[in-house]
């Protein structure tokens, strides 16, 4: 009843040859969000494309549908100049564009195949680097918003605030950050218009100081969902386990790869386990392909 995971798949759960990221640039990692889509990338990456499947099975065999393409495209310094995204027709979904000064992202365009004019997304600075405000304003229609950001003395975000342009830039939303003694984000809390907790962030990390666990409570307090998470020895992650406000286990999912000369992912499998079987075999759900051009 359930289809075999291939063997390279199963290898590359153990497969042990962790090397540190050389390639690309460490753009800090601030709130609304982080601004890029993946992590940095080993090596002088001038393109990735990016292709995600979907895996059907039935009556004994399994196939592959496309659901998207991805191009993202970077420059021969690590910055990332754009990314193309396409429907799995071909046809053009969106793309965004970046612009830098002085390093650091000052300009994100997403621009849309229905729309004539993109959406903006401006950054302004602190001398040292830090986001202190991003803001971003619609093609269509006289919307927007605006974040604001505050640092501790340690330059670690301890608060966000989002201002509303339609609303004449009123504050609507909040989120505040805390950290443990080695400076790891550890709880995040997001307060509505009216000051009031709508929700709750909880991390935990291993030694290696990456997140095992996350935890999400309503405002009372009371659990919604936790995700356990374990890696390979390259720091991806090879399983994640849902657990619901029960107590109960409702999803587990495990992740697979096989990898390039410069030790970066070129198919990423997903497998899901049927809940409540805890089997040790796999359901394919999906898998993820990249190509990867360098420069020379």
């Amino acid at each position: 009843m359930c289809i075999l995971i291939p063997a390279f798949f199963l290898l590359s759960l153990v497969f042990s040859s962790a090397q540190d990221i050389t390639g690309g640039l460490m753009y800090p990692d601030q709130w609304p969000d982080n601004v890029f889509p993946t992590a940095p990338l080993k090596g002088r990456v001038q393109q990735v494309t990016e292709k995600a499947f979907s895996i059907k099975a039935g009556g004994g065999l399994s196939s592959k549908e496309l659901e998207y393409t991805l191009i993202l495209s970077y420059d021969e310094d690590g910055y990332l100049l754009s990314e193309a995204y396409f429907n799995a027709d071909g046809s053009s979904a969106n793309s965004i564009e970046y612009d830098y000064t002085d390093g650091n992202l000052s300009l994100k365009l997403q621009k849309h195949p229905e729309v004539r004019n993109p959406d903006r997304e401006m950054f302004t600075y602190s001398p040292d680097g830090r986001i202190l405000e991003a803001e971003k304003i619609y093609s269509t229609g006289n919307y927007g918003w605006r974040y604001k950001n505050s640092y501790n003395s340690n330059g670690k975000i301890v608060l966000t605030s989002k201002y509303d342009r339609y609303w004449k830039w009123i504050l609507v939303y909040s989120r505040m950050f805390e950290y443990d003694n080695r400076n790891r984000l550890t709880a995040t809390e997001g307060f509505g218009m009216d000051s009031k907790l709508l929700w709750r962030d909880e991390r935990k990390y291993d030694e290696l100081s990456r997140v095992v666990e996350e935890t999400k409570y309503d405002p009372d307090g009371v659990l919604v969902v936790s995700v356990a998470t374990e890696y390979n020895s390259r720091d991806l992650a090879v399983k994640k386990e849902f657990t619901d406000n029960r107590g109960i286990v409702y999803a587990v999912y495990a992740y697979g790869y096989t990898y390039d000369e410069k030790d970066n992912w070129l198919i990423k499998i997903i497998g899901r386990e049927e809940p409540g079987t805890y089997s040790n075999y796999l359901i394919p759900e999906s898998t993820v392909v990249r190509e990867i051009e360098y420069y020379n």
